[in-house]
């Protein structure tokens, strides 16, 4: 009898299921679920495609249903699941290693990332750059990460990064619970680093960011939790 436990436990503790959350630029979210392993691992490897917000829309099926959402009104994909994903990080970009995290605890002091960084190019290796990212999107979503990057190049390298990462049409970031997100670059609205890079492209106004204020339009939910709030 006892035995017979032991084992059901390890069958659900061991069970691989997907989450999938899609936020929209109207501020609306939608979820989206599947227990099958075969299936999760299949599901990943679509969402894995480099070119994933380039396509005109993201089909979704089940045994009884289909949902097809054009992907300009996506904002982000979270994909949360304990089952191995086809995504590899470190990125491994022409300029060199990116690890994005989805951050929630306080950032460290940037005065010893910057020591840091300064004794590996002494050593002549790759620039490390530590940064928090605040990312926020057309439907009023904000996610904060962590980006550790391993730069190959020279600081020209590095500017021409930044020139092209709007071009991109992915960002992909490891969630901390497991899984992965996608961000639709198309649909950002303002991008925050801290520190500032060394290297910016083009001609940055000398501004402080002081405040932000949400959007005035709010979907039916955002307004029922401003109202209680």
């Amino acid at each position: 009898m006892n035995t017979h436990i032991i084992d059901m436990t390890t069958r659900t503790t061991s069970m691989v299921d997907l989450t999938l959350e899609l936020r929209s630029a109207n501020g609306s979210s939608t979820e989206f679920y599947q227990a099958d392993e075969e299936r999760v691992r299949e599901v990943l490897r679509l969402l894995a495609a480099p070119r994933l917000f380039a396509q005109p829309h993201l089909l979704l099926a089940s045994q009884h249903c289909a949902s097809m959402i054009p992907c300009k009104g996506m904002d982000m994909i979270l994909a949360r699941t304990s089952a191995r994903t086809p995504l590899k990080f470190p990125l491994n970009l022409p300029q060199g290693l990116f690890d994005i995290v989805e951050q929630s605890e306080a950032w460290p002091d940037n005065k010893s990332a910057a020591i840091e960084d300064q004794n590996e190019q002494e050593h002549g290796q790759p620039r490390r750059r530590s940064s928090l990212i605040e990312v926020h999107t057309l439907g009023g979503w904000t996610v904060t990460l962590k980006a550790v990057a391993m730069i190959r190049g020279n600081v020209q390298d590095e500017r021409q990064f930044f020139s092209h990462l709007p071009d991109v049409p992915t960002i992909p970031f490891r969630l901390e619970e497991g899984g992965f997100g996608l961000i639709n670059t198309a649909n950002i609205m303002r991008v925050s680093a801290w520190p500032k890079p060394e290297a910016l492209p083009g001609i940055a106004l000398p501004l402080a960011l002081r405040r932000w204020t949400p959007s005035r339009i709010k979907s039916p939910a955002n307004l029922a939790e401003a109202i209680h709030s």
